[in-house]
């Protein structure tokens, strides 16, 4: 898969998604679900900081190299639209670009209490779909920040807070106008 970060350690795994693990490692309390967790790094992040992770992706593969490579959670070979659980959090970072109805998700998410979201940007990374090609499980779409916070309520989620990251490599900061979203709700 294009899009799959795989690495036996951090050292192998993009700068930019280690970034949106750390800021949600610092938002999250008590049970959290890493929902799309791929190989388990951000799990393992999230764990370290001392929540209790439970990792599930649709991917067998994904699965077994999370619980070699990064164990602690518990990985689970589910899809995040049909799965349920009740969690204190649930972390999705770019997935709902990947769903052709990521509402469904995002609704069976709300037996939750709190979610940290991201998703790459349309008005700062606009979306092409040849970019994507070949990928296992493409981008299907970007969404702007009006539209990613309206999935979200018509979703059953309130937004409270926004944030981003303004490169691929960078830090996520208050705001809007960067290349990813990372919104947290309640």
């Amino acid at each position: 898969t294009g899009e799959r970060q795989l690495a036996p350690d951090l050292s192998g795994i993009h700068p930019g998604h280690l970034e949106r693990y750390f800021f949600a490692a610092g938002q999250v309390r008590g049970s959290v679900l890493d929902a799309a967790c791929g190989c388990g790094y951000g799990s393992k992040i999230m764990q370290d900081s001392g929540a209790m992770v439970t990792g599930i992706d649709l991917e067998k593969d994904a699965i077994a190299y999370a619980r070699q490579h990064y164990p602690g959670p518990e990985y689970i070979l589910a899809d995040v639209s049909t799965y349920r659980g009740a969690y204190d959090w649930v972390v999705s970072l770019e997935t709902v670009e990947h769903l052709p109805k990521p509402g469904l998700a995002l609704r069976r998410f709300r037996e939750s209490k709190h979610l940290v979201v991201s998703t790459p940007n349309q008005e700062n990374y606009p979306f092409n779909a040849a970019k994507f090609m070949g990928d296992t499980y493409p981008h299907i779409r970007h969404y702007t920040p009006l539209e990613l916070e309206h999935l979200l309520n018509e979703s059953g989620w309130k937004v409270t807070g926004r944030f981003c990251q303004i490169e691929k490599r960078t830090p996520v900061v208050e705001g809007t106008d960067g290349m990813f979203l990372v919104y947290v709700c309640k």
